[in-house]
């Protein structure tokens, strides 16, 4: 198994940060402006317990269901969703907040996902350039919410 890290520096306070995401308009804008995935049920929260089922589109002609549940939650610290069903054999999201290295007037944003793919490794390589894009347009969506711009620091497995 492999952790896929993307994180990125925001120029607002990490409680901010946290805040956007714990309020419903942080999923909306995040998951529900993206093409192929379709919003079935939405979390009523973040915390441990809620869960998300979203339909997402594969191929033009194949759509499957993804349920994942939250499963912990630390305020202004961190939360935890993971898959019950979809896609992957697992697939662990925690999304971490941590204080910027610029002052308490900075934050940190890092999405670390515990993956593992059928026929890995091989399926890593083609797995990298989506997980990249995909929360390189996530990080976007959010700085563009806050008006700044988010500055990429690491993007890696480990």
């Amino acid at each position: 198994m492999n952790t896929f890290i993307y994180r990125s520096s925001f120029p607002v306070k990490k409680e901010v940060l946290f805040q956007f995401h714990e309020d419903p308009i942080g999923f909306e804008t995040l998951v529900g402006g993206t093409n192929g995935i379709e919003i079935i049920k939405s979390p009523r929260s973040i915390q441990a317990g809620e869960e998300v089922v979203l339909k997402i589109s594969i191929l033009p002609f194949w759509k499957l269901t993804w349920i994942a549940k939250h499963i912990a939650y630390s305020k202004n610290n961190f939360f935890q969703d993971n898959q019950e069903k979809g896609p992957f054999r697992r697939f662990q999201h925690t999304h971490r907040f941590l204080d910027g290295l610029d002052g308490s007037n900075s934050s940190i944003l890092s999405d670390e996902i515990q993956i593992d793919y059928y026929l890995w490794p091989i399926s890593r390589f083609f797995l990298f350039p989506i997980l990249y894009f995909m929360f390189r347009k996530r990080h976007a969506l959010t700085a563009n919410h806050f008006g700044v711009k988010a500055k990429l620091i690491l993007c890696r497995y480990s």
